[in-house]
């Protein structure tokens, strides 16, 4: 989400540093829905303020960090299946 359309949604503007905390919670917090989030984190932001947002920046936090370890994890996995599959002389094409 851009910053416009965010203030667009909340009707005021924002700082680019509040903005950029806004942006993370919206990005990464696991309660933030894939297709609600942009009403889900203006809703939050008018009804509470960026105190209940910059509260949810540690569990974003740990949601970035579980996702990197996903892609990492599934990136071994990938070659450690391509090791097995050179084993047996089997080939990706």
């Amino acid at each position: 989400m851009m910053k416009n359309e965010f203030e667009k949604l909340i009707g005021k503007t924002v700082g680019e540093e509040e903005y950029s905390t806004i942006e993370y919670v919206y990005t990464w917090h696991p309660a933030i829905s894939e297709t609600e989030g942009k009403a889900q984190i203006a809703r939050l932001y008018t009804d509470y303020g960026m105190t209940v947002i910059e509260d949810m920046v540690e569990r974003a936090g740990k949601m970035e960090m579980a996702e990197r370890d996903l892609r990492v994890a599934r990136t071994n996995v990938a070659i450690i299946q391509n090791r097995i599959k050179a084993l047996r002389g089997e080939s990706d094409v």
